[in-house]
């Protein structure tokens, strides 16, 4: 018999991969390592593209650097993980100090990705907080984020402060301060997935730096941080995400743009506000599978402000938590609930669940969970349908309205 072997030509691993220490990076935290890495980065570039390996260590980051294109910065945690900063790939920034302004640390261009890689702030103190422009930013198409934790980043991912297309976020945690993620000025489908923002990730870091306590660290993301927000992106698809203690846990707005997308599986835990609506396109804002908690002293689970002529729709959402409304609706827009869970017990039991002051209303196949009035529609609701509901105790329903309201086949347990 014989056997005939194909060998196929296979590059080299040093013609796609570098070691970012043959051009002089340390590691070791000490030595400022931003012009080897940059000078490893633009080696890959000249070749047309590859990979630059960071390795264990601790790279500090006195200057902002730039991936360019066809490059992707790798270190090596490549599973979800705590902040254990004396293992793995670390990147302590020290760039941008005392503004948010400026270039990011780390900048993504188009076809680049940065992955596997843990950032971490050694200067950063709280009550006094110092403000750092964004961790990485992107611009053009196909910039990725993959497997990396934000420990305690002012500002951690943006795609939005210059035009992008079709960014990819996967697997990233940490407890971003003032902006977790921010999207914007997208003109094509953005995707984020697996992303979790807890304030663990930095106070159970091994770091010297971590607040004294969860209470002031608390109190501090309640008031400031605004986990993911989104401006103009066309059908942004986001899944499995989650937030705890924030101001805000998904703001929608509008710059000279606004948002629609599918949002799966999505949560916010303990926020002042876990959904804020400013405004949304026509063909709508999806949310499915939804878990929603307020925390104490929160306004409400949704708000859906004033300015807002799009379409807002929930289904099969969940909102539980010590806070007395659930859904404040106003502007022009529609709004509906769909297969909704209601369990709040917030102290001012006088309030609706359903606040609804002015647009389109649909509330259906809902469950009300607690006895205490229901639905409120204001003299500005323009229509409203209220149908096929259940309610416990007794079915507390205002209208105010002159519009078309139809109310129908909604039931009480008593």
């Amino acid at each position: 018999m014989i056997l005939s072997f194909i060998v196929l030509a296979v590059p080299a691993l040093s013609e796609t991969t570098i070691d970012v220490r043959s051009f002089g990076a340390k590691g070791d935290g000490k030595v400022d390592d931003s012009a080897a890495i940059q000078k490893a980065l633009d080696a890959a570039a000249a070749k047309g593209g590859g990979r630059v390996d960071l390795g264990v260590g601790r790279f500090r980051l006195d200057k902002p650097i730039t991936v360019p294109e066809g490059v992707t910065l790798a270190g090596v945690w490549e599973a979800p993980h705590h902040a254990v900063l004396q293992k793995g790939t670390v990147i302590e920034i020290y760039a941008g100090k005392g503004t948010e302004e400026g270039p990011a640390a780390i900048t993504l261009s188009p076809s680049s990705a940065i992955k596997g890689i843990t950032f971490f702030y050694p200067e950063q103190r709280l009550p006094d907080v110092i403000a750092y422009p964004f961790t990485i930013s992107g611009y053009g198409m196909h910039c990725s984020v993959i497997d990396c934790t934000f420990v305690n980043s002012y500002k951690a991912i943006d795609f939005g402060s210059q035009p992008n297309e079709l960014h990819y976020i996967r697997n990233c945690f940490g407890c971003p301060l003032k902006i977790g993620i921010h999207i914007d000025k997208c003109t094509d489908i953005g995707r984020i997935e697996n992303v979790h923002f807890n304030p663990h990730y930095w106070m159970r870091a091994e770091c010297d730096n971590k607040p004294k306590d969860w209470g002031i660290l608390g109190k501090f993301l309640f008031e400031n941080l605004v986990a993911f927000e989104f401006a103009r992106t066309d059908w942004e698809y986001v899944h499995n995400t989650f937030c705890f203690g924030a101001k805000v846990g998904y703001r929608f707005y509008k710059t000279e743009g606004t948002v629609n997308g599918n949002f799966l599986g999505i949560g916010a835990d303990w926020c002042d506000y876990a959904i804020l609506v400013e405004e949304t396109q026509p063909p709508g804002l999806l949310i499915t599978n939804g878990e929603f908690v307020a925390g104490r002293g929160g306004k409400a689970f949704l708000m859906v402000a004033p300015t807002n002529t799009g379409v807002v729709q929930l289904s099969n959402c969940s909102f539980w938590g010590p806070c007395s409304t659930v859904a404040i609706i106003e502007g022009s827009g529609t709004v509906s609930l769909d297969q909704c869970t209601f369990h709040n017990h917030g102290p001012e039991k006088d309030l609706f669940t359903i606040d609804a002051r002015s647009g389109h209303v649909t509330i259906s196949g809902c469950r009300f969970g607690n006895d205490r009035p229901d639905i409120k529609i204001g003299k500005d609701v323009r229509t409203a349908v209220i149908m096929g509901n259940r309610f416990v105790g007794s079915k507390e329903i205002e209208n105010h309205s002159s519009g078309d309201v139809q109310e129908g086949l909604n039931v009480v347990a008593k």
